[in-house]
């Protein structure tokens, strides 16, 4: 056999070839399954699981922060209704205890009466002292008390008994002290006793209102840390 005759059967196996694979592909392109349409398909599949994968993890974080959100105001609700709770079984206590103190001082001192319940004094320096006074209101309603108080201090000077009002031993000279109240109200008053005198006891004089009738309690002198003094 020749040469010109074997290249012309390779010519001819090849143009078969050819032929039956153009029809092949012909074929899978006309049936959409071409391999290029099937390349960019599996591109684009992936693109978007990869898509999806991302929104699907987005949710579940935003799904996880809500449960969170949720439990923590479900935390801080309990907690305020706990707090409300016991701020309310507080407030309860506090009346009962209000209540019953009341009651105490009113079985001392009687119901419905202002009076100083407390007096101290205390020394300061050389011939200066502070005196504090404690105003206690009894009454069983919750009713403001406002009046003065004053105070004389009886005593001895040179043998002779002197009496010394508020506005001769005050450090402000003032003839009275103003006090507003509903329970009750402590007063600290600075003085100053003049030279050689000896005080033997304090006459405290308070009213409620400018036209009520004043009422007087007596004290010994006596300075917290030192002797008493007896009453004259």
């Amino acid at each position: 056999m020749t040469r010109p005759r074997w290249l012309r059967i390779g010519l001819i196996v090849v143009a078969a070839l050819a032929v039956f694979y153009g029809g092949f592909e012909f074929g899978r392109s006309s049936a959409g399954y071409g391999i290029i349409n099937a390349t960019l398909q599996r591109l684009e599949f992936g693109h978007r699981a990869r898509d999806l994968g991302q929104e699907n993890e987005t949710l579940q974080q935003r799904v996880a922060v809500a449960e969170i959100g949720q439990r923590v105001d479900r935390q801080a609700q309990t907690e305020a209704q706990r707090m409300i709770g016991d701020l309310q079984a507080e407030s309860v206590r506090q009346q009962q205890e209000l209540q019953f103190y009341r009651g105490l001082v009113a079985r001392q001192f009687g119901a419905g009466t202002l009076r100083v319940q407390e007096l101290k004094i205390r020394r300061e320096d050389g011939r200066r002292y502070r005196v504090h006074i404690t105003l206690v209101q009894t009454a069983t309603r919750d009713a403001i008390a406002n009046g003065t108080v004053s105070f004389a201090i009886d005593g001895t000077r040179g043998g002779a008994l002197v009496e010394l009002p508020l506005a001769e031993v005050e450090a402000n000279r003032r003839r009275e002290l103003p006090f507003s109240l509903r329970f009750f109200q402590q007063l600290e008053v600075p003085i100053e006793l003049p030279e050689r005198f000896e005080p033997a006891s304090l006459q405290v004089e308070y009213r409620q209102g400018r036209n009520a009738e004043p009422a007087r309690q007596t004290f010994s002198w006596r300075v917290e840390g030192e002797p008493e003094t007896p009453v004259l």
